[in-house]
């Protein structure tokens, strides 16, 4: 089951150019392409009248004409031409869903669109700001989403699944405090004198202990955003000064596609050291190193589960926070039903 009335990322800005771009959405075939002035165009990937996906023809303009016997489709979905004939045969249209580009992404609405309000979409606007350097990718995934967000908000999997980059003991010893508000959970760790993880001690060149924060927000039911760093110890990042550490966020997007695969979208940014390069290339090489770490554990858990969305399972004190996803997205559902 998926939760219908909401946003979801289908993709990003750039991977949508003169062409056309199929995807599968919630078990649903959509067509993405853009018209003349870039206005993106979202419309279900199967003609009406035998049913060939749209994304095996051609852009015409604004309109995309199917590749087996050239029906033309407006963007609202019409068909408003058939070959060899005059008229349009009553119904003769595709359903189209509303798609919205902001912060540099593509925002797909795949349930009733007259609640499709673009006020309710994430804001990740740093995610379009020329200040932070950005790196990020598309991944297909064979997994459930919600394994995704469980990884996701599960700091303390970083010890053992990360050791080389994000990986510290500390944050076994140091709980979470949880906040949900409407559509949102809130996990924030302040992990206070500790040393530094590899990729930060890295990034900050700390050589002594410091204050390291992982400042989560859920956004129910596929996104999850970071604020992460670290300064040295005492030296007021708690309270909000953190002119001695380094401020680094991060974006991930999970749309389901099956019951057992998904589309991930991934950001990293940063607003230090902006201008060297070296930085970056080894930051965001162990950046990418580590969410390719987490892709291996959840296809392997895909894999172990099989069909079993739910199964049986026991849960722990570090579960909190996924847990609290969980029944975000439970609530959702149900109110949907």
């Amino acid at each position: 089951m998926y939760v219908m009335n909401t946003w979801y990322v289908a993709a990003f800005g750039e991977e949508l150019g003169d062409g056309l771009l199929a995807r599968t959405y919630l078990d649903r075939p959509v067509v993405l392409y853009r018209r003349p002035d870039g206005t993106p165009v979202a419309l279900e990937d199967r003609c009406c009248h035998r049913s060939l996906p749209l994304s095996l023809g051609r852009i015409e303009g604004a309109n995309v004409r199917c590749g087996y016997h050239g029906l033309l489709f407006a963007p609202d979905g019409r068909c408003i031409e058939v070959p060899g004939q005059n008229t349009i045969p009553p119904g003769a249209q595709v359903p189209a869903l509303p798609v919205v580009e902001r912060h540099g992404y593509l925002w797909l609405w795949p349930g009733d669109a007259a609640k499709a309000d673009p006020a309710t979409i994430p804001d990740i606007a740093w995610n379009a700001d020329p200040a932070w350097v950005k790196t990020g990718d598309y991944w297909h995934l064979k997994c459930n989403y919600e394994l995704f967000n469980d990884i996701s908000l599960d700091a303390t999997h970083a010890t053992y699944v990360h050791p080389a980059t994000l990986g510290s003991a500390a944050i076994q010893d140091t709980p979470p405090r949880i906040e949900r508000d409407g559509g949102v959970v809130r996990i924030s760790r302040w992990i206070l004198g500790c040393p530094a993880p590899p990729i930060w001690a890295a990034a900050g060149g700390f050589d002594g202990p410091v204050d390291r924060w992982i400042l989560a927000t859920f956004i129910a039911p596929t996104g999850s955003c970071f604020d992460m760093g670290a300064a040295v110890a005492g030296s007021g990042a708690p309270e909000g000064d953190r002119s001695r550490g380094i401020s680094n966020r991060t974006a991930h997007f999970v749309t389901p596609e099956t019951a057992r695969s998904s589309h991930y979208f991934w950001r990293f940014g940063r607003n230090y050291r902006t201008d060297d390069a070296a930085l970056s290339e080894t930051v965001h090489a162990n950046i990418r190193r580590t969410f390719e770490e987490d892709i291996v554990i959840l296809e392997a858990q895909q894999k172990a589960l099989g069909d079993r969305l739910d199964p049986r399972r026991i849960d722990v004190n570090a579960d909190i926070a996924t847990l609290q996803a969980r029944r975000l997205v439970e609530r959702l559902l149900a109110a949907e039903a």
